[in-house]
């Protein structure tokens, strides 16, 4: 994963987009191992941050496809 140089706070609110190039949602929190990402008002998801594979400008680009998110998700909680 890409390092930001700023810290977490940097990140939030930014743009994340999935390998499909779909929007995924924004960072709305983070830990030390993940991203909390909201999309919409009634969906977050944790998503690790071993699957970020590049920022580029304010959006975060992660490995995988806007399909595969609940499982990214499901395996980051197992």
């Amino acid at each position: 994963m890409q390092e930001f140089d700023d810290g977490p706070c940097c990140v939030i609110n930014r743009k994340v987009i999935s390998s499909d190039l779909q929007e995924v949602g924004h960072i709305v929190a983070t830990s030390e191992e993940s991203f909390i990402i909201s999309r919409g008002s009634d969906n977050e998801y944790r998503i690790p941050k071993s699957r970020v594979e590049r920022f580029r400008g304010n959006d975060v680009l992660v490995n995988f496809r806007l399909n595969d998110l609940l499982l990214v998700e499901l395996a980051s909680l197992a």
